[in-house]
């Protein structure tokens, strides 16, 4: 979350009021009344104060710009398949990307795209024209920003591997670095809390449509096949501990812990690496709780601290870390442990499917 401590702390009516000057300025849609529950891929997560969707790269960098001037706390959220969000009132901005579309623009082997545009979508859209380097990220449901911000990558395939250039916003206006300046690593990359992606130049390279078709369906078949298809899902919610030969789905796997439940959640019985949620009462906290239980397990019995690959939102404390949001939770829960409850319980924003 983006907060300016040096900016006076507006009470409440005066943040409103600003969000409404600034929404109505800069011709922009903002929005109460909106949940997580609605804007997420595992369909849990409280209230959002406001949500503000830009339509233009342009446009976006200028609210970004404006809500900091102001001293408001914002969020960038795209099509939420990677974000578990939790159960209380949220008060910030959510920054929505999923306006932020526009059109994939072809010119030779590059394609330049807005953070928003569907990262499945792009895959098709390239392999059409005899673009290959993307076609093992097809399946992965998400936006192009959400790739991008940390480095999405399945079969072989990682989108930082083929960023030439990414567009973000800075002092309210779209600059342009080269790839080449970010560190790509295993889902991660250099970009800080705070940075807004806007867009990206891609350069891919030349094959034929039928082959980079066939890969794109080997891979489809893949994940149909073992992969939790239709359900409520982030995605991967652990990445694999580097430098191990045993896949984090297989570790969970082997404790006898697929089909496992907690309240509206449950480790997927078709992969375990797969947290899902069912039903209508379901929470962000089932979810939580049922990952940490996992995370304990597999630190105490083999040793391993597993590291999340969703980005975990917490609501209150926005000056604190979102480590820190978890260890709180963690104590909270040890102490529910010493009572015999045997349960113990964290970006815009995409999902892996790979491990």
């Amino acid at each position: 979350m983006v907060v300016d401590e040096a900016k006076k702390e507006l009470s409440i009516e005066e943040r409103d009021a600003a969000i409404e000057e600034i929404a109505a300025r800069l011709g922009v849609r903002a929005e109460r009344g909106r949940r997580f529950a609605e804007l997420t891929s595992l369909r849990v997560g409280g209230a959002i104060d406001w949500v503000i969707s830009p339509t233009t790269e342009g446009q976006a960098a200028r609210v970004v710009y404006e809500l900091e001037e102001a001293g408001i706390p914002w969020r960038a959220l795209g099509s939420g398949s990677n974000v578990l969000a939790d159960d209380a009132d949220h008060h910030y901005v959510v920054v929505s990307l999923k306006e932020l579309k526009g059109e994939a623009h072809f010119d030779g082997e590059r394609v330049s795209v807005s953070a928003g545009y569907s990262l499945p979508r792009l895959c098709i859209d390239a392999g059409r024209r005899g673009l290959a380097g993307i076609e093992g990220l097809g399946g992965i449901p998400g936006t192009v920003g959400g790739a991008l911000w940390m480095n999405a990558g399945a079969y072989g395939h990682e989108i930082g591997n083929v960023t030439e250039t990414v567009r973000v916003a800075r002092g309210g206006r779209v600059v342009e670095i080269p790839g080449s300046e970010v560190k790509w690593d295993y889902r991660h990359t250099s970009f800080r809390e705070g940075e807004l992606l806007l867009g990206a130049t891609l350069l891919l390279r030349r094959d034929d449509p039928e082959k980079i078709g066939a890969r794109m369906l080997e891979a489809k078949n893949k994940r149909l096949a073992t992969q939790p298809h239709g359900a409520r899902s982030a995605g991967c919610f652990f990445k694999n501990p580097p430098g191990s030969e045993v896949g984090t789905g297989k570790m969970i796997d082997e404790m006898g812990m697929k089909g496992e439940r907690r309240g509206g959640a449950l480790v997927s019985p078709v992969h375990a690496n797969f947290i899902v949620t069912e039903g209508e009462d379901a929470k962000a906290e089932d979810a939580l709780a049922l990952a940490e239980e996992i995370r304990e397990r597999i630190k105490r019995e083999k040793g391993i601290e597993l590291e999340y690959e969703v980005e975990l939102w917490r609501a209150e404390s926005p000056k604190e870390s979102l480590e820190s949001g978890v260890e709180s939770l963690e104590s909270k829960t040890e102490k529910e442990s010493a009572s015999d409850t045997g349960l113990q319980t964290e970006d815009s924003r995409l999902q892996t499917t790979e491990e």
